[in-house]
């Protein structure tokens, strides 16, 4: 077994996802505080209703500029064509010992995820917007916003928690790659082949 280890993620890279992430846990935890009276305690975490709006506004935004950022940061990657598909990925997934695609650096249903966050990201932006400025359209607009925004949220924790199962326990070795910045020669080799190859 080789634990020769690649440079998976830069520095850049790693901070902006933390940021990301911690701005995430805050907007879900003062957005519930907000949304729901069965969540109501939650906003005394952040000294009341209105401490919690003004954070969850705030908390917005960065989590909104640092998607931006990391989105930009991989769009070369995510944007390449592949010779792997969503269904190999999946398979490989749901079957360890399946063989992998040859997946460059990142696989056609990581490829995906980077879209699929930056149109929610998008969503949640434009819809937060309109709710942080309630006066400004008219109240059959206001409440489409209001519908999209909390089904935003929805898509959003789902992608979260598949995302965080992947690059935790679903894929062991993953977390490495935003703690440290490195994976195991062993681990390129086995979830994608073709950048293993090209980084050797």
């Amino acid at each position: 077994m080789s634990h020769h280890l690649v440079k998976r993620t830069t520095q850049g890279e790693r901070m902006f996802h933390w940021i990301n992430m911690l701005a995430f846990i805050v907007l879900v935890i003062t957005g519930l505080g907000l949304y729901a009276k069965s969540f109501f305690g939650l906003t005394g975490l952040f000294g009341g209703v209105d401490n919690s709006r003004v954070i969850h506004h705030w908390a917005g935004i960065v989590f909104i500029v640092a998607t931006v950022i990391i989105f930009l940061q991989w769009f070369k990657d995510i944007s390449a064509p592949g010779e792997d598909s969503l269904g190999a990925v999946i398979k490989e997934y749901m079957d360890p010992s399946a063989k992998a695609p040859p997946a460059g650096k990142f696989n056609a249903g990581q490829k995906l995820a980077g879209w699929v966050a930056i149109i929610l990201a998008v969503l949640m932006a434009l819809t937060g917007l309109a709710m942080w400025f309630p006066f400004q359209l008219g109240r059959g607009l206001q409440q489409w916003m209001y519908f999209l925004h909390n089904l935003g949220f929805i898509l959003f924790m789902g992608f979260i928690a598949i995302h965080a199962y992947l690059g935790t326990i679903g894929v062991p070795g993953t977390w490495r790659a935003m703690t440290k910045g490195t994976v195991t020669r062993e681990w390129a080799k086995k979830n994608h082949p073709k950048w293993d190859a090209e980084e050797a």
